[in-house]
């Protein structure tokens, strides 16, 4: 199995003494080499990749920056996504990502601070932390969990500092996803922002009140990264969103990429659209909006009296899997698949293993979709709410069955939250948040898919056919129904090409000598 144990991976790392003032050191070494890559950006990158592997302060980050420099060496598609971030994005957006994403949030102050806070406290800290700034929000989206909650009025701002201060200051955390409603339509997100210029503000919006003026202002920032929500192309998505919405998302995608700004697009698939938003054609026109990250996340049947016919089923569930391998490790984005992508993960990332929902009633949630709660910040710090008896069971179980391509306690195993819910009697933080745990029509078709689903990951599971993100070192990713091996593809160790000399992504692979290619697959083997 190529996936390692969670504590081999969370194993901590350091520079020996005077640790600090080496990662000092070593940032200010990633600011000089920011300043000249684009002159040579391949060789600059590796050496970038080289720092990360130094300052990096657990198992599985030291893992992943020789695996970053194994797909520079061999024109990896993730190269042409950096070199993107380099050349394209304005200095200020590419070196606050850069810095805040992979150096604070990754590998350097997160890794330390994780690794004080787990000996302080008896357990790891969450990386993320998911905050839902304010329910206002200026559409009605179909399926949309934000109308649910009954809020009077969203956490203030001073609680919003409080808590991103806890997070950043003693958990390390310096990614924060940012959802509503929309948070554009609370001023006071981006001066939220502008305090904690080291945090990521990776911020879902619908884009309609990104203004030229508020673009202006995200260039100046340089910390705020817009992933704008789409349901498939412009007939399904205005469908969900509103007539003229795809059109205007376009147009805003068009500005953020002239102003250099980095950004992103949040997919919803579901029953109805998943063979279009899995499409090369479609994953294309993203990548070619300028699109650097993508998420795909599957439609979870929350709230009250919710679909569950409109999650997609079994197959589809694979088919989104294999696309966003391909697209990955095809195109110059970075695409994520909230459920394939769970061996990466190590399983289920809920309960604050990984990351933990705040919402704007400051309801502390294991995931963005468990509208469940025993703590809230009006009243507990977020380390106490992490502490809870909920959360501790949460993350105790994880993986489960040990399947990682079935990392979900609610679709895939539904009676794992139902035993939470009934041991720790959490309450909803809306109404109707536990129907899929207690209405037994909900219940018998959740239990459906989850056992459909079961009989298709397990033989996946069992034949490794799965991917941790990229090929690990020494492999080369082929294509949907090969995905990664110890050879090298036909045409060129570019893996997804469909012709030699290139592929469709736009890398020009013809300069690599015949030499070059055994010498890259004599090392693999």
């Amino acid at each position: 199995m190529r996936v390692q144990k969670q504590d081999k991976m969370w194993e901590v790392k350091t520079m020996g003494r005077f640790d600090k003032l080496k990662l000092k050191c070593q940032e200010i070494a990633i600011h000089h080499i920011l300043n000249y890559v684009g002159k040579d950006s391949k060789n600059n990158l590796i050496k970038l990749a080289k720092i990360f592997e130094k300052i990096a302060g657990s198992e599985g980050s030291k893992r992943h920056a020789r695996r970053m420099q194994w797909l520079f060496k061999t024109d990896h598609p993730h190269l042409l996504w950096w070199e993107k971030i380099i050349n394209e994005l304005h200095p200020n957006c590419r070196d606050k990502w850069i810095m805040n994403f992979f150096v604070h949030g990754y590998y350097g102050d997160n890794q330390r601070k994780r690794a004080a806070f787990n000996e302080k406290n008896g357990f790891f800290p969450p990386t993320v932390l998911l905050a839902s700034i304010t329910k206002k929000c200026n559409f009605h989206c179909k399926g949309c969990w934000a109308h649910e909650y009954d809020v009077r009025e969203d956490l203030s701002k001073d609680k919003w500092r409080q808590i991103f201060k806890e997070a950043r200051d003693e958990m390390g955390i310096h990614m924060i996803p940012v959802v509503g409603g929309e948070p554009f339509a609370r001023p006071e997100f981006l001066e939220l922002a502008e305090e904690f210029p080291d945090c990521a503000f990776i911020t879902f919006t619908n884009g309609s009140l990104l203004t030229d003026k508020t673009i202006e202002r995200l260039q100046k920032l340089g910390n705020v990264h817009p992933m704008f929500s789409l349901g498939g192309w412009k007939e399904q998505n205005d469908a969900i969103r509103g007539e003229g919405c795809f059109d205007m998302v376009m147009e805003k995608m068009d500005k953020l990429k002239k102003a250099g700004i980095f950004f992103g697009a949040s997919i919803t698939a579901t029953r109805e659209n998943t063979d279009d938003v899995t499409s090369d054609e479609f994953m294309q026109m993203l990548s070619d909006k300028g699109v650097l990250w993508s998420w795909f996340f599957h439609y979870v049947p929350i709230g009250e009296s919710p679909n569950v016919d409109l999650v997609p089923d079994a197959n589809q569930r694979n088919q989104i899997k294999k696309a966003v391998y391909n697209a990955r490790n095809t195109l110059p984005m970075f695409t994520v698949d909230f459920w394939g992508d769970g061996p990466e993960m190590m399983g289920c990332i809920a309960g604050g293993r990984q990351y933990i929902h705040v919402n704007p009633k400051g309801d502390v949630e294991p995931c963005t979709f468990v509208h469940l709660a025993t703590h809230n910040v009006n009243n507990c710090t977020l380390t106490e709410a992490l502490a809870a008896p909920f959360m501790k069971a949460i993350r105790k179980n994880i993986p489960y069955d040990g399947n990682m391509l079935r990392p979900c306690m609610i679709v895939d195993h539904p009676e794992v939250l139902r035993q939470y819910y009934k041991e720790f009697q959490p309450y909803e933080t809306h109404k109707g948040a536990a129907d899929y745990l207690t209405n037994p029509e909900i219940m018998k078709k959740i239990d459906c898919y989850s056992c459909n689903v079961k009989e298709i990951m397990d033989e996946e599971w069992a034949n490794d056919f799965y991917m941790t993100i990229f090929p690990l070192e020494g492999e080369y990713y082929h294509d949907r129904e090969i995905l990664c091996s110890r050879q090298v593809p036909q045409g060129g160790v570019h893996g997804g090409c469909e012709k030699a000399g290139g592929c469709h992504c736009g890398k020009d692979i013809s300069h690599l000598k015949d030499e070059e290619q055994k010498e890259l697959a004599s090392s693999a083997k």
